[in-house]
């Protein structure tokens, strides 16, 4: 009863929610029906309000980077899950919310609900992050080229522009390719890849991209099924870590919750959000230079020689073959091949080879393969 008595009286913090919908609706929701629990965990009262210390932003599109960044030059902190927004104008943000001394907080813009910003900008931040890969549900597919560049961006300390991403659209997957990968112990999947990249010379690069990809049928990335998502960051010393979860309305709102709490205590206790840092520079290599392995269905003339001439294609451009597979669907005869690692250019090329090869009607199929040595 004491402490109650003498309890000093909570700092009361106003919040606006910009945007609209069933994300707004939901943060609006848990802020009323918990509004207890909040103040105790922040320290503060937290009340919806239009003038407002805290700004929370659910909107789509970068349609609210004039509110946000005047909110953030009147001080305001700013919570938002718009990932579009971080990844055209975040540089800038962040730089107007230190010259004011607001903070910007923005977890709930990549992967929804899976904590992955802040392990990447404070508990790894001693570390050497190697590799990002992520997984994500089709629905997200507009938003892919943008959140890889965000988490490039944290990972490699380097900004990283959502032009600098290479995107491939994506389609259906024929069966039988599926039941081939599956057979070699692959599973397709649409991979969000963020790599350093050593060029000759030892000179180090970055790549950033979005495409379908095969993976070990072992990985966990590849038994992530929508709405799930999941990202895994291999660091020098920590090794691998895997983050995974729903990435649903209610998952994004506690994400957003989670800051709001953070931004709440450093206006009570004086702290400051972690800040990105692009000291380190790195150049985003060009596809060319980027090593990867290569799936490839070939449709070919039934006859002796011609696993030969594909073998020979394929020496010529000096690129290994890993394993083959041979099939037959009707009056087709298929080569499934497996290539070792090599520069992208390459494979290219003896791609472009192949379809020239007398033996070979068609490459019917390329995929990428990803999270797995030679």
């Amino acid at each position: 009863m004491t402490n109650q008595l003498f309890r000093s009286p909570r700092p009361r913090f106003g919040v606006a929610v910009l945007g609209t919908g069933s994300l707004a609706a939901e943060v609006t929701r848990i802020l009323r029906d918990t509004r207890g629990d909040l103040r105790e965990r922040a320290g503060a009262e937290l009340v919806l309000d239009g003038r407002a210390e805290l700004v929370v932003d659910v909107t789509e599109g970068i349609g609210s980077v004039t509110a946000v960044r005047d909110a953030l030059h009147e001080g305001r902190s700013v919570i938002t899950a718009n990932t579009a927004l971080i990844a055209e104008h975040g540089h800038r943000l962040a730089a107007a919310a230190e010259q004011h001394g607001a903070d910007l907080f923005f977890e709930a813009a990549v992967a929804g609900g899976v904590p992955v910003v802040r392990p990447l900008t404070q508990s790894l931040s001693g570390d050497r992050v190697n590799q990002v890969l992520g997984v994500f549900p089709a629905e997200h597919s507009r938003h892919a080229a943008a959140q890889a560049a965000i988490l490039a961006t944290l990972a490699f300390h380097t900004r990283v522009e959502v032009g600098d991403v290479h995107f491939e659209e994506y389609g259906p997957a024929a069966a039988h390719d599926l039941d081939a990968a599956e057979a070699l112990g692959l599973r397709l999947r649409t991979l969000t890849v963020c790599t350093r990249v050593a060029e000759d010379g030892g000179k180090e690069q970055i790549s950033v991209r979005v495409h379908p990809a095969l993976l070990p049928a072992t990985d966990p990335l590849a038994r992530v099924d929508a709405p799930f998502s999941a990202v895994a960051v291999d660091a020098a010393g920590a090794g691998r870590l895997m983050f995974y979860g729903d990435g649903a309305t209610t998952a994004t709102a506690s994400a957003l919750l989670g800051d709001l709490i953070t931004a709440a205590r450093n206006r009570v206790h004086g702290g400051r959000a972690p800040r990105a840092s692009y000291y380190a520079e790195l150049p985003v290599a060009p596809l060319g230079d980027t090593p990867t392995r290569y799936y490839l269905n070939l449709r070919v003339t039934d006859h002796a020689g011609a696993l030969a001439e594909v073998a020979a294609v394929f020496a010529d451009h000096g690129v290994s073959i890993a394993r083959v597979r041979q099939e037959h669907r009707g009056d087709d005869a298929h080569l499934i091949v497996l290539t070792h690692r090599a520069l992208e250019s390459a494979l290219t090329d003896t791609v472009d080879a192949l379809t020239d090869a007398t033996c070979v009607r068609e490459v019917t199929t390329r995929w990428r393969i990803e999270g797995t040595d030679d």
